[in-house]
């Protein structure tokens, strides 16, 4: 039978790709790492790593024994925090992928929140897609997703969604910086920031500019938010957001936000998501509830 010490080793090896990183990383001796992967290869009678002056790769079993290491030592601690509830611990990880945007508005608030009521919790949290994050909520790499206009599917339980309307945010000396509200035709006459074409904001943005038979060219296209308000600060550009990704820049005067124009651009969707057939433990449970509590006392104040 294979140890947990010995997949655990494997693990680090196989997301380090590196003996002398992993000793390091598990603050032991390189050789009780190559002892435990010798015995695993001699237990499987296959050869899990390559060693060449490059480094280390994993062979053809290697990879599948990486992938079945990750997904045991995921379950094995879902059933640690699961028998930390029963003994009322209140201990546990919180997994979540969450979009760029939503991080300084409403997740970080929420999650120092908890953080002060439930100090023995533990947060991981990625910056992904809203693709990324449906698959990543099937693997098991994240328990909670929160980004823009997720994909519908049948194994991902939307628990909350909120509708934000989109914004043009520019610099306060821009020339549309003191319009009441813009359109979408007063945008293509400037330079734009836009994500890239992999995230719904930018899908929706395109579909609302194709049936006003408008051209948005954006003369910036990242995926990254903070790239793309360090644009819009250095007067590269108009932002088309939500205000609450940018509202820290502008209630510190850097940056303006405008109202687009009625029906000029379809809401930004936000949702929160679990997969449907992971049990959440009680660290994930609390999580969940603040975040939705978070998202519905926050439509309440603008009125969605």
């Amino acid at each position: 039978m294979i140890s947990g010490r010995a997949l655990h080793y494997f693990d680090t090896v196989a997301r380090c790709r590196s003996l002398r990183q992993a000793a390091s990383m598990l603050n032991i001796a390189p050789t009780a790492i190559s002892r435990q992967i010798d015995q695993l290869e001699e237990q499987l009678g296959a050869p899990l790593l390559e060693r060449s002056p490059n480094g280390i790769t994993l062979t053809d079993a290697g990879e599948l024994l990486a992938a079945q290491a990750r997904e045991t030592l995921r379950d094995f601690e879902r059933v640690q925090e699961h028998i930390a509830d029963l003994k009322d611990l209140r201990v546990g990880r919180v997994r979540l992928g969450a979009a760029e945007g939503v991080v300084a508005g409403l997740l970080a608030p929420a999650l120092a929140d908890m953080g002060r009521d439930y100090p023995r919790l533990r947060f991981d949290i990625g910056i992904t897609s809203a693709g990324q994050m449906v698959e990543r909520l099937r693997q098991g790499t994240v328990d909670i997703g929160l980004s823009f206009f997720t994909p519908r599917h049948d194994d991902i339980t939307v628990l909350q969604s909120a509708w934000l309307e989109h914004h043009a945010v520019m610099r306060s000396d821009h020339p549309l910086a003191s319009a009441t509200e813009v359109s979408l035709e007063q945008l293509s006459e400037h330079r734009v920031i836009l994500p890239d074409a992999s995230f719904g904001a930018r899908q929706a943005i395109e579909r609302s500019a194709l049936r006003a038979g408008i051209k948005l060219l954006p003369s910036f296209d990242t995926a990254s938010l903070e790239t793309q308000k360090a644009l819009a600060l250095n007067g590269a550009g108009i932002l088309i957001l939500p205000p609450m990704a940018v509202a820290r820049e502008c209630a510190r005067g850097e940056l303006v936000s405008v109202v687009l124009g009625r029906d000029e651009l379809e809401a930004a969707r936000m949702d929160l998501c679990v997969y449907r057939h992971r049990t959440r433990s009680f660290a994930v449970e609390t999580c969940v509830s603040l975040l939705s509590q978070s998202i519905e006392s926050m439509g309440s104040q603008i009125g969605w």
